[in-house]
């Protein structure tokens, strides 16, 4: 059955305000080992309250709206700023890699993002933000963690094994750059899959406790939890290999050098 267990239980704004002073005790502590930490603990939290607000207030109106117009390009305007934050944080070029990186996010969603919405869940419409937009926002966030650990990889591994690199050059070996490849792509997915090897016994998914918390049915919860694993993966496998192809066409010239 997968019918609701019973409705979300809301949370009173003061009894909120009460729990951030449980943050007083991190401060304290701070204070007492002398980290000098406590400006960065209260302007993370402060940053993250905001950022967060803004996002439900712009949620809730887009939500109301339903138009495929505004959600296609909010999808488009998240899609870059996550490529554009993967090539800062990997510290790579951005004019030679950003093309790259974009077609790799945009191949992940193509491919797992509609098979998601409209053969699993089968929303109807396909396009509706309350579904779209979270799932989207999920395997975008992900991508972007497995796309910053490949390209960061690939960068440090040219740089530091370049001996290597012309010594498989030197020797005509048909694909040189292949173990760095590999080497990346390892790096990158591993986090994925160790994560999916100790789900439900390490740890609870955020996304299946909010569910829970939201009144959805423990095994309805778990379906959704099940679903959107698959499709993280999925969807981090195919951002990474086409980021990779796309970028080591762009980093060696005619010859095989490092350009």
């Amino acid at each position: 059955m997968s019918e609701p267990i019973n409705s979300t239980l809301d949370i009173h704004w003061l009894a909120m305000a009460g729990f951030y002073l449980l943050l007083l005790i991190p401060i304290f502590l701070f204070q007492r080992w002398q980290l000098g930490l406590n400006r960065t603990l209260i302007n993370g939290v402060l940053r993250m309250t905001l950022q967060l607000s803004v996002v439900g207030i712009y949620l809730h109106t887009l939500f109301g709206l339903q138009s495929v117009a505004i959600n296609m390009l909010w999808l488009t305007i998240m899609a870059l700023m996550a490529s554009y934050t993967i090539c800062k944080r990997a510290e790579v070029n951005i004019k030679r890699v950003l093309p790259a990186v974009i077609t790799g996010q945009c191949a992940a969603l193509l491919v797992a993002l509609p098979v998601m919405l409209i053969g699993v869940i089968q929303v109807n419409p396909w396009w509706q933000a309350q579904y779209m937009i979270p799932i989207a926002g999920m395997l975008l966030g992900n991508s972007l963690m497995a796309n910053v650990l490949a390209l960061s990889r690939w960068g440090s591994l040219l740089k530091d094994n370049h001996p290597e690199y012309q010594y498989y050059l030197s020797l005509g070996a048909p694909d040189p750059a292949l173990p760095f490849i590999q080497t990346a792509v390892k790096a990158a997915l591993t986090p994925q899959l160790a994560a999916m090897t100790t789900l439900g016994i390490v740890s609870l998914p955020g996304m299946m406790t909010g569910q829970i918390l939201g009144g959805a049915a423990p095994l309805v919860a778990v379906k959704y939890q099940l679903v959107i694993m698959v499709a993280i993966f999925i969807s981090g496998v195919i951002s990474v290999a086409t980021t990779l192809s796309i970028v080591r066409r762009v980093t060696f010239n005619a010859y095989g050098e490092v350009q």
